[in-house]
Formats: C-alpha cells, sequence, structure tokens
C-alpha cells in the first residue's frame, strides 16, 4: 500500500474528506500538546485525542513523533509571520508597521513555546538541527520576500541589505519569546509606547526623504 493510499485509508476511517483538513487538524494538536508538555513528554495518543482523531491518522503520515514534531516547527514556524493572505490585502506603506508591531502580539503564546522546545531540542540533537534550520530559513525566505516588496513600493530604503533586515527582525522575535518565556515580572510595553517604538523603527528603515 502506497503512503497515499494509507493516508486516504486512515481519513475514510475518521470520517474526514480532506486529508489536509485533517493533517492540519494533527498540527495544530501536536503544537498544543508540545507547547504544554515539551517534546519529551508529549505522547501520540494525546496528540490524536486533541485532534479528535486516532493515532491511525497519525501513523499514516508519520512514523512517529520525532517526525511529526519536525513538520510541527515548520506548521509553527509559518505562524509566526503575518498570514500571506492578509499581507496581500495590505498596503504597501502598512506592511512593514504591521510587520514590526507583530512582533509584540501576544497572540502566539504556544507558536513561541513549540519554537523555544525546537531550539532547546536542536542544541543537543544534530539532525532534529537540520530540521530546525531549514524551517528557519523558511521563515527568512517569506520574510525577504516581504522585505523586497516594501522595497519596490518605497517603504524600506533599497540600499539597506535584506539579509541584515531579516536577521534582525528575527532575533528581535527570539528575544521576545524568550523574554515572554521565563516570565519576567517586568509588565508589557503600553500600547502608546510600543506603538511609538514601532514607527521610530519603521521610520529608521524608510528611504532618505521618505
Amino acid at each position: 500500500m502506497t503512503e497515499v493510499t494509507e493516508i486516504a485509508a486512515a481519513d475514510a476511517g475518521e470520517g474526514v474528506s480532506s486529508p489536509g483538513e485533517v493533517t492540519e487538524r494533527l498540527l495544530d494538536a501536536a503544537v498544543e500538546v508540545f507547547a504544554q508538555r515539551g517534546f519529551e513528554a508529549a505522547r501520540v495518543a494525546e496528540i490524536a485525542r486533541r485532534a479528535g482523531l486516532t493515532t491511525g491518522a497519525i501513523y499514516a503520515r508519520w512514523t512517529g513523533k520525532r517526525e511529526m514534531i519536525v513538520d510541527a516547527v515548520g506548521h509553527s514556524v509559518a505562524r509566526c509571520v503575518l498570514a500571506p493572505e492578509t499581507l496581500a490585502a495590505m498596503p504597501d506603506e502598512e506592511l512593514l508597521a504591521a510587520l514590526v508591531a507583530d512582533l509584540g502580539s501576544s497572540d502566539r503564546a504556544r507558536v513561541r513555546e513549540v519554537m523555544l522546545e525546537a531550539f532547546v531540542s536542536a542544541r543537543r540533537d544534530g539532525s532534529f538541527r537540520s530540521a530546525v534550520s531549514e524551517a528557519v530559513s523558511e521563515d527568512a525566505a517569506r520574510l525577504s520576500a516581504i522585505v523586497a516588496r516594501g522595497k519596490a513600493g518605497g517603504c524600506i530604503d533599497p540600499a539597506l541589505d535584506t539579509g541584515a533586515i531579516v536577521a534582525l527582525y528575527q532575533s528581535l522575535g527570539l528575544g521576545m519569546h524568550l523574554a515572554a518565556s521565563v516570565g519576567t515580572d517586568g509588565p508589557r510595553p503600553q500600547a502608546a509606547h510600543w506603538d511609538a517604538l514601532v514607527s521610530r523603527l519603521v521610520a529608521a528603515l524608510r528611504p532618505p526623504g521618505g
């Protein structure tokens, strides 16, 4: 039986018609469980239960938890940047401000926890490190495309290096994730203060005289 046939058979048993829908549900559940339990303590049965499915749907797609973790990391990284459909509908002049403001969002707690778990595990496991590196590279590619659009639209100075801008954004994002994860006692910045800082950052990236 081919992999596609196995997935179709498993999904039919679940009473779900779309393989993509099942995969999405499983990865969402995996992110939730990994964030709460950590990679080591997470169990395949719990992931399946959270998704409202059976373990058969998982094993039809992945050989085990480790392989699933790799896809869950990529699934999380893809959600660290504003949704493509949101960006596509956004005017160029608002693009950069929205991206920088999104760094301060508290809506991605689960994604943050999974990414922190991923980075810690990657330090100990060389095979897993390559998967995390690939996910981060994909994130960088998406950000590079956003920066390129900003340069073409005149809201980012073309003289600034795209790679440097992307590296700054990713570093700021990771730093904020780390600060939030340790539960620092300091208050979160007030919205007005954060907006003022975002405005300064956006202005610094604009073309001279722009």
